[in-house]
């Protein structure tokens, strides 16, 4: 009889873990009544309970008097940004499939590709239309200025293709093993210069016969990312620390940083939401990072602590986890 509530138990946890995965917001309704909603639907709709459905509450409520299924509606809320909603109906229950509008995701990536525009556009009429380009000097200074401008651009570009490849599906995995130590060593000596700026110790406490099964560029770029902003968020002197816990079947990159704020740790995965906007970046690695764990079928999980530091822990399916073969 234990057997079979530990098999129920687990079927529980897993299917809880699916519904708060999903990266569509669901909510399910009783003819008007809220019966639940997961994770996703909470974040899009700014709410952080199921008691009411904050300020796009009015907006469901016409959505749910339609009986059309699969009917396409916009959201829009008092405060907050419209969403596009999906109307199925199921027997005597009305589930609705939220997602973030076009024209919001179109938006965010104007806004954010603007300011290296702008700032480009700036440094060009002063060299040209302003003379201050006959100064060797400061020449010299404004077309530094243009390359960081230009470099930014074109990693923002990258950085906004490839998450909308990888959120497309049309980007596949290739799987192969990767000796996960070796992985994280070239990752630190890649990186060491800009830990060595800040006088930061990198510690790699994984062991030798750690071996993941996954696509190695996208891994690649997971641990690169995450131990690139372990140094840039870190403190003058402080660690990085990359662990590996093969029981687990996770790995995880901890700092000693300045720590984030418990109402920040779900926007950090969000695209350009930057939490520290004194540091320069783009605001899309992290949400490429959970893109890259999300289509491994895995998590990544944050745990902060204000002053204290961060950790970004990553976990993968244990079908994914085997031993190099001998």
């Amino acid at each position: 009889m234990s057997s079979l509530l530990m098999s129920k138990n687990n079927k529980e946890q897993i299917i809880t873990s699916v519904w708060d995965s999903l990266k569509t917001g669901i909510v399910i309704f009783e003819e008007e009544r809220l019966i639940d909603l997961n994770f996703n639907a909470k974040s899009l709709l700014q709410i952080s309970s199921n008691e009411n459905l904050g300020p796009y509450q009015e907006s469901l409520i016409s959505l749910l008097k339609t009986e059309e299924d699969n009917y396409s509606k916009q959201l829009t809320g008092v405060v907050g940004k419209p969403l596009t909603a999906i109307l199925h109906i199921k027997n005597n229950l009305k589930i609705v499939e939220i997602s973030e509008s076009y024209e919001t995701k179109l938006g965010e990536a104007a806004h954010e590709l603007r300011r290296p525009l702008t700032n480009i556009k700036t440094l060009v009429d002063t060299l040209y239309l302003w003379g201050a380009g006959e100064d060797p000097e400061v020449r010299k200074k404004f077309l530094g200025q243009l390359h960081g401008q230009v470099e930014r651009l074109v990693s923002m570009v990258n950085d906004i293709l490839n998450l909308s490849r990888m959120q497309a599906g049309s980007i596949p995995l290739k799987f192969e093993y990767i000796a996960f130590k070796v992985l994280v060593k070239d990752s630190f000596d890649l990186l060491i210069e800009q830990a060595k700026n800040n006088n930061i110790e990198l510690i790699c406490e994984v062991s030798d016969d750690f071996v993941l099964i996954a696509d190695l560029d996208k891994i690649t770029h997971v641990i690169q990312n995450l131990i690139e902003n372990a140094i840039r968020y870190n403190k003058q002197n402080g660690k990085v620390i990359v662990k590996a816990y093969e029981n687990e079947n996770s790995f995880s990159v901890i700092d000693t940083g300045c720590g984030i704020a418990e109402e920040n740790k779900e926007k950090v995965f969000e695209r350009f939401k930057r939490v520290n906007k004194e540091i320069a970046g783009t605001g899309l690695g992290l949400s490429i990072v959970k893109t890259i764990v999300d289509l491994h079928g895995g998590k990544i999980e944050l745990f902060s602590e204000l002053n204290k530091g961060s950790e970004f822990k990553v976990s993968l399916p244990k079908k994914k986890l085997l031993k190099m073969p001998l």
